[in-house]
């Protein structure tokens, strides 16, 4: 019974490494969209954008991508990106929550909301953490 849950839960976490790794180049793709937009924003409007969300999305990409590949691989180094990747979280959660507090306008406040996605990505992270904890005590990591 043991080894059927070892197998079972390291077959589970392959799989949702391999969306994962498909969700971190989806990221890296709307980062780099987000940067190009950046960049043609300051061209037209001739003043400095920011670029959190933008560096945002490249952090959470990387992160995501090199956590699905330590899960496909079902490797404990799975865990230096995966708190790597809730550590980012929390600190683009807490600058936007300073950033909200400090706005003075209906657009700023809503510039500094953070998106559902967002925290439900979070949400999965400590979830996948979780069960990568789970993972690594029965053997199902290497």
């Amino acid at each position: 019974m043991e080894a059927f849950l070892v197998i079972g839960l390291r077959s589970c976490l392959r799989l949702f490494g391999a969306f994962w790794i498909f969700g971190g180049f989806l990221t890296l793709q709307a980062a780099r969209e987000s940067l190009s937009l950046d960049q043609a924003l300051e061209a037209i409007a001739m003043e400095k954008q920011d670029r959190l969300l933008s560096y945002f999305l490249l952090l959470g990409g990387l992160f995501t991508l090199t956590t699905g590949m330590g899960l496909v691989l079902a490797s404990r180094l799975v865990f230096i990106p995966l708190t790597l990747s809730i550590i980012s979280q929390l600190v683009y959660f807490g600058l936007q929550k300073r950033r909200f507090s400090r706005a003075k306008t209906a657009e700023e406040r809503e510039d500094a909301q953070v998106q559902p996605a967002t925290v439900n990505a979070f949400k999965t992270s400590c979830l996948v953490a979780i069960a990568c904890g789970i993972g690594w005590m029965v053997g199902s990591l290497k």
